[in-house]
């Protein structure tokens, strides 16, 4: 992060460490729409959504003296959100996922592919457009186990480097980069599958 966005933030959390209310304000418009978005992205549901950056804010603030600057605050309050939502999932009944084995390549002796990976590319490009298609990739997204699909949600929906995943999540980035690969893995055999066979299954 850039030395003026970090000052700008620090300056952002000391005013709002005195209680003035218009740093609260300035904060809620600066990270409103990344962190609603994010909180959309894991609950899938508007009401919960609503709640939950609503529980963010209330946290950054009543917590705003214990940042340590260890990490950039968006970061900070990316971790928070996470952490609220994953906890409003956790009270809910938890939809059954299924197993990342079953969609991962199978290799032979010599490293190669037992069957080949189907080359879905242009026809992906063609199609990504299309609503089905967005509907198979969402649920597919959505039958990740959890701690994989934190991570494709930062990375390949919200934009976040390895780095930046890392540290909302407080893993390392070997750790994250695995993560990301095997979901990666899971959702394109997902999505071959159901270019292949024009349907979901």
């Amino acid at each position: 992060m850039d030395s003026e966005r970090w000052r700008e933030d620090r300056e952002l959390l000391e005013a709002i460490r005195r209680g003035e209310e218009a740093a609260v304000e300035e904060l809620f418009d600066r990270f409103h729409a990344r962190i609603y978005s994010l909180a959309m992205s894991i609950v899938r549901n508007e009401s919960d959504a609503q709640e939950a950056v609503q529980d963010v804010f209330l946290t950054v603030v009543r917590k705003a003296d214990t940042f340590q600057w260890n990490s950039a605050l968006f970061s900070w309050i990316y971790r928070i959100c996470v952490n609220t939502c994953l906890m409003r999932l956790r009270g809910r009944k938890r939809n059954e996922t299924v197993s990342l084995e079953e969609f991962m390549p199978v290799f032979n002796e010599e490293g190669m592919h037992v069957s080949p990976v189907e080359d879905w590319t242009g026809k992906a490009e063609k199609d990504l457009l299309n609503r089905e298609l967005g509907q198979v990739i969402r649920k597919a997204s959505d039958a990740l186990s959890e701690k994989y699909r934190i991570v494709f949600l930062l990375s390949d929906v919200e934009g976040l480097s390895n780095e930046e995943a890392a540290e909302v999540l407080g893993l390392s980035v070997p750790a994250v980069k695995s993560r990301l690969h095997r979901a990666r893995l899971f959702l394109r055999e997902r999505i071959s599958r159901y270019l292949v066979h024009g349907a979901a299954e």
